[in-house]
């Protein structure tokens, strides 16, 4: 593998893995950020003002996860020193956890279809996140979606911070599916989803508890949020966007240790 310029030891550790093959059997993972898996910590601890307690309204997005009319400009402040997030479920009645590392539980509502979502700050650093389904129906499997977004609030917009879907139309998730996805996700350059962003997506670990046959009955997937201090520049989608898009600044950060191991 050629690199374009040098990389501080972390990025190199994250090369190596995202080239690593995939384990056998049903898991699979990746190894940057030594960083344990969340602990539940009740429920999710939400920001801004699509929220009132641990209920949030999600915003409105199209078909590729744009959002429509002028909804980005309603978000209200952002704390001093820390960055907006949305978690996003997938449609459904599988009952389905997403957990935070220090910021509690978002639980799907499994008395509607629609998505689940929640909004949270998080401060720069890394930050466990957990995925837990189960399928409601065992014999008709699942359909798990979990959907990220980083806010920024200079640019008025949200960046795709990270995508997992399993599962869709043509049946439920199976664990080739779920191979396949890893694959896609693990070559990722730099585990930046988005490239316009200021987070990328390291240690992404998948395992299966109940589920014997091809057909997944349950899903836990684990992953690490890397959030850099620069604010993105640039709007979601701007060709310029060459990943970690902050300037000289996120250069020095990323340089100063922002990429390795804690």
């Amino acid at each position: 593998m050629v690199y374009d310029a040098p990389m501080t030891r972390g990025v190199a550790l994250l090369m190596m893995a995202l080239g690593a093959g995939c384990a056998s059997g049903a898991h699979g993972k990746t190894e940057l950020a030594a960083v344990p898996p969340p602990k539940s910590t009740g429920p999710l601890q939400t920001a801004g003002p699509r929220c009132n307690g641990a209920t949030c309204s999600c915003r409105e997005i199209d078909d590729y996860g744009r959002p429509m009319g002028d909804s980005s400009r309603k978000e209200g402040d952002v704390a001093p020193g820390m960055k907006r997030f949305e978690f996003r479920t997938g449609r459904g009645f599988d009952p389905m956890t997403v957990t935070i590392d220090g910021k509690g539980t978002l639980t799907k509502d499994t008395t509607k279809t629609e998505p689940t979502c929640g909004y949270v700050e998080l401060g720069p650093g890394r930050h466990a996140v957990r995925l837990r389904i189960e399928a409601k129906d065992k014999a008709q499997g699942i359909h798990p979606r979990l959907l990220v977004f980083e806010y920024g609030q200079g640019q008025h917009d949200w960046y795709t911070t990270f995508s997992f879907a399993c599962g869709g139309g043509a049946g439920p998730c199976i664990k080739d599916d779920m191979k396949d996805w890893f694959d896609k996700a693990r070559a990722v350059e730099r585990g930046i989803f988005d490239k316009c962003g200021s987070t990328r997506v390291e240690g992404i670990r998948w395992s299966v508890e109940h589920s014997p046959e091809q057909t997944l009955e349950d899903l836990t997937l684990d992953f690490v949020l890397h959030v850099y201090k620069f604010e993105p520049r640039f709007v979601h989608g701007t060709p310029t966007c060459k990943g970690i898009s902050g300037g000289r600044g996120a250069e020095e950060e990323n340089m100063q240790g922002g990429a390795q191991q804690e």
